[in-house]
C-alpha cells in the first residue's frame, strides 16, 4: 500500500505492547491478539497502531500472530504536566469510573489509599488483584483516548505516607480559607489528593495542614472531584 493511501493514525485499532520496536515483526500478547482478531475481526494485512507505552506509536500490519512494523510516530497526545491523582477508597465501583475518566483526561499516575473515613476496605491479600483490574481499566481508557502511555496504578497505606511521597501534592479539602486549585498551574509535576465520601477526619486535616485546596464553593461527589481537578489543571495549562 502507498503510504499516501494509508489510513489516518487515529482511525487505526490500538494495542499496547510493551517492548515493541521497529526492528522486525514481533509477537502480540494473546489478550491483544484476541481483541484484534476475534472482537474487531481483523485479518492479516490489516493495519493497527501498536503502543509500546513510551510515547511512540508504531503503525503495523498484522501478519498471523505477529505485527510487522511499517513506520514510527510520536503523537503529541500526552500532557507535559505529570499529574498524579491520589484517591481515598470510595464505596462501590466508583474507583473504576474515576480511573477511567481521569485517564481519558490525562492523568499520569493513580495512587489508591485507605483513609480514616473510608467505608470501603480492601483485604490485604486482594490488593494486587484489585489494582490489576484498575490497570486494565487504565489501559483500555488510554487506548480509546488515543494516549500513548498507560498511567501507573499504585497502593499506599494511608494519607500520611501518600503526602510524604508526594511533596508537590495539594489536597482537596472542605476546610474554610483554602487556596484555589487553579492557582497552581505552573508546576511540571503535580499531585491532587481526593478524600472519601465522609471527608477528612480531624487527625487527617492536621496532617494536611496548609496543603489544602478547593475548586470553589460547591461540593462535588467523590467520583466527580478527581476528574474535575484533572480537567481544571490541564485546561489551565492549555493541555
Amino acid at each position: 500500500m502507498d503510504r499516501r493511501d494509508a489510513p489516518p493514525l487515529r482511525s487505526l485499532p490500538r494495542a499496547f505492547v510493551a517492548g515493541a520496536t521497529m526492528d522486525g515483526p514481533f509477537e502480540l500478547p494473546q489478550s491483544e491478539l484476541d481483541k484484534l482478531r476475534k472482537v474487531l475481526r481483523l485479518s492479516s494485512g490489516a493495519q493497527v497502531a501498536v503502543l509500546p507505552g513510551d510515547g511512540r506509536l508504531i503503525r503495523c500490519e498484522l501478519d498471523g500472530r505477529k505485527a510487522a512494523p511499517l513506520d514510527e510516530h510520536w503523537p503529541a497526545t500526552e500532557p507535559r504536566l505529570q499529574l498524579t491523582l491520589a484517591q481515598a477508597l470510595p464505596k462501590g465501583d466508583k474507583l473504576d469510573e474515576i480511573v477511567r475518566g481521569c485517564t481519558e483526561a490525562g492523568a499520569s499516575r493513580f495512587v489508591v489509599f485507605p483513609s480514616e473515613r473510608s467505608v470501603a476496605r480492601w483485604d490485604a491479600g486482594k490488593i494486587e488483584v484489585r489494582l490489576g483490574r484498575l490497570r486494565v481499566i487504565a489501559r483500555e481508557a488510554a487506548e480509546v483516548s488515543f494516549r500513548t502511555r498507560v498511567p501507573a496504578v499504585e497502593w499506599i497505606d494511608g494519607l500520611e505516607p501518600v503526602l510524604e511521597g508526594m511533596p508537590e501534592a495539594v489536597v482537596l479539602s472542605e476546610a474554610e480559607g483554602e487556596q484555589r486549585l487553579f492557582a497552581r498551574t505552573s508546576d511540571e509535576v503535580m499531585g491532587v489528593v481526593v478524600g472519601p465520601e465522609g471527608g477528612w477526619s480531624p487527625k487527617e486535616l492536621a496532617v494536611i495542614g496548609d496543603r489544602g485546596a478547593t475548586m470553589g464553593p460547591r461540593v462535588l461527589r467523590v467520583d466527580h472531584a478527581g476528574l474535575a481537578a484533572c480537567a481544571i489543571l490541564l485546561l489551565a495549562r492549555g493541555e
